[in-house]
């Protein structure tokens, strides 16, 4: 065991070796003249801001749907989950303003409900910027003396420009900082070409061509925060205030030249501060008291709750800010998957290993997350539970996945209030923190939740109220989904048991709805079992008039499949309502075995072993450990004992 430590220790270090190596191989360095040869050869150098965080998005990789086409980025895919809608509005503003057009201009501004998403997204802006800039095609360069960053080629004059242009394809815009300007002519004798260039590399931490800006106290804040200030102790040495080098130009916005600039709580601060971006956005200046506008190229993506941004909207002196912000509206995600993909990744952060956390114990946490932020359906005949089924992607019998977009545009708000991530994530890490716990199961945590709402100054009584309600719901599903589990346990060939079944009930609706006879094993021919069908049927409550469209349906899904050579036999598990019927009529048969032997208090030697099968089968296949299978044993006990 020393010796594999040993070995792998040395790996790492070997790697950090490497590391070390490529970054220094990265560092480039030569005057504007060289890297003027270089942009004429590679134009992709020559990018504005908002191309650059464009492109490394789209570096990671798009996706498009066939059938609607839309794209999908696998750069939010591990860490942002059911905000699509969000980032495809993102997306258009950032293609829009990437291709030079008047968006590039704007402020982008995202407001929603805490915990949403705004900050991470943010975050994930950041890091992905500092990881494509070491990066060939995400190579950046800038004037070594510059303390902004500046890109080598706005050096070049004016009258310049459009044969620049013409010659090469290369546009040019902005112009050189007052200390720049200064620079060129004192040191350089105004030779453009003789400037030093050098590679740089984005990073936060570094402030390097990210800034950003959180508000404090309006009283106390400084704008000299965002666009930098005198150094008063360089007066004596400059003779004015006014000359470029007694300036420090390290204020957040002079930082994120160039790259991008993140402004947290952006509507809290004092409107001086506002006026300041304005004129950055509109103008891509920067506006100090001692020199003309500074030029700066950056991408400025700020983020508020909505209590401020309708103040904001309320503000008439701030029409002309109004028109100069593309809004981008985050509410938290309204998908039961997506949502358990969050606390997934919440809870993998910790250390957490020793825990197990049982099967649907996310899965119920997620649905009375959801189910909190949905508005009921205007539709009667939608109950809100099945509206939660709808969005997030299952079948619901007299509606389709078509019918979701218009659902989702009854409540413009739907979704921008309502129990928070945080909140559940808070209640799972507190159960997960017990010494005492070496598994957890949903029943666990719906009592944690339910326990944590008194705590909470945020519900008053009436939402506390609501939100009981919306947990009775999800008792009452996940019941179901225990009695299911347990059932499923009992049949060691289930899925053969339910493909028989399956393969009996096509092969009669078959013949029923062509009005031919069914050959059984024998080869003997009998009239299709009305029978069995609605033996099957009836289980999900398919009437008498309704049996024939719906065997229509599962008939043209079976031809379907066949069809396109995915399967020669229709798969029970792409119908929600179908798999429901065939376990329902499964279970049945086997009703009686499974109460006996899940209700004894003190089983015989049958049902022992029968019981111990079944925690085997749990733990083998369906992700269960011993102690989480026998606590679900004992709560579908308790509920058959009750029916």
């Amino acid at each position: 065991m020393p010796r594999k430590k040993k070995a792998n220790i040395d790996e790492l270090i070997s790697a950090l070796d490497e590391h070390v190596a490529e970054q220094n191989n990265d560092v480039w360095s030569g005057t504007l003249r060289d890297y003027i040869g270089m942009v004429a050869n590679k134009p992709s150098l020559n990018m504005s801001a908002h191309k650059r965080v464009l492109q490394m998005i789209e570096s990671h990789g798009v996706t498009k749907c066939e059938d609607t086409g839309e794209r999908t980025y696998s750069f939010f895919e591990s860490d942002l989950f059911g905000i699509d809608d969000s980032i495809k509005q993102v997306m258009e503003y950032l293609k829009a303003a990437a291709a030079g057009s008047e968006v590039s201009r704007r402020i982008l501004l995202m407001y929603g409900p805490t915990s949403s998403g705004k900050s991470q997204f943010a975050i994930n802006l950041k890091r992905g910027l500092e990881e494509y800039s070491k990066t060939e095609p995400g190579a950046m360069y800038c004037l070594s003396d510059s303390p902004m960053n500046e890109d080598p080629l706005v050096a070049i004059p004016e009258s310049m420009r459009p044969a620049f242009l013409s010659e090469h394809g290369i546009k040019v815009e902005g112009s050189l900082s007052p200390y720049m300007e200064m620079l060129l002519k004192e040191e350089y004798g105004g030779n453009f070409l003789d400037l030093p260039v050098k590679r740089v590399f984005i990073s936060e931490k570094n402030r390097s061509c990210i800034g950003t800006f959180v508000p404090s106290d309006k009283k106390s804040q400084d704008i000299a925060e965002l666009i930098g200030s005198i150094d008063l102790s360089t007066i004596g040495k400059y003779g004015a205030e006014s000359d470029p080098r007694a300036y420090r130009f390290d204020g957040e916005l002079n930082v994120a030249n160039r790259g991008m600039m993140e402004f947290v709580e952006m509507l809290k601060v004092d409107q001086k501060f506002l006026y300041v971006l304005l004129t950055l956005a509109q103008e891509k200046n920067i506006k100090t008291g001692r020199f003309p506008f500074i030029y700066a190229d950056e991408f400025i993506l700020s983020h508020t709750n909505e209590t401020e941004y309708r103040r904001f909207l309320a503000k008439e002196e701030m029409e002309a800010l109004h028109d100069r912000i593309i809004v981008v509206k985050v509410p938290y995600n309204l998908t039961v998957s997506e949502e358990v993909k969050i606390y997934s990744k919440l809870i993998g952060q910790a250390n957490f290993e020793s825990i197990h956390i049982a099967p649907y114990t996310l899965h119920c946490a997620a649905m009375f997350s959801v189910l909190s932020r949905l508005k009921e359906p205007k539709n009667q005949t939608l109950s809100l539970m099945n509206k939660m089924r709808l969005y997030n992607g299952e079948e619901i019998e007299g509606f389709t996945s078509g019918d979701v977009p218009q659902l989702k545009e009854e409540f413009n708000e739907e979704g921008m209030s309502g129990i928070s991530p945080r909140y559940v994530i808070n209640r799972i890490s507190s159960i997960l923190a017990d010494d005492s716990k070496t598994c957890i199961t949903p029943i666990d945590v719906i009592r944690s939740i339910r326990n944590g709402f008194k705590s909470n100054p945020k519900l008053d009584g009436a939402e506390i109220e609501r939100l009981e309600n919306i947990l009775t719901k999800i008792i009452e599903e996940y019941s179901k989904i225990a009695k299911n589990e347990v059932q499923k346990a009992f049949f060691v060939n289930f899925e053969e048991e339910i493909q028989g079944l399956l393969s009996n009930y096509m092969d009669h609706i078959g013949s029923y709805l062509d009005g031919t006879m069914v050959e059984d094993e024998w080869g003997d021919k009998h009239e299709p079992n009305e029978r069995l069908m609605r033996s099957i049927e009836e289980k999900i409550s398919i009437t008498e008039s309704g049996k024939k469209s719906f065997r229509q349906e599962i008939y043209r899904k079976m031809l379907r499949g066949m069809q396109s050579g995915d399967s020669d036999l229709y798969n029970y598990k792409d119908h929600p309502r179908l798999k429901e019927a065939l376990e329902k009529q499964l279970f049945e048969e086997r009703q009686d075995i499974i109460r006996l032997t899940v209700s004894s208090r003190n089983p015989d030697g049958d049902s022992l072993k029968r019981l111990n099968v079944v925690i085997e089968t749990l733990c083998d296949k369906y992700d269960y450990t011993p102690e989480s299978a026998n606590k679900l044993l004992r709560y579908v006990s308790s509920l058959m004992a009750r029916n």
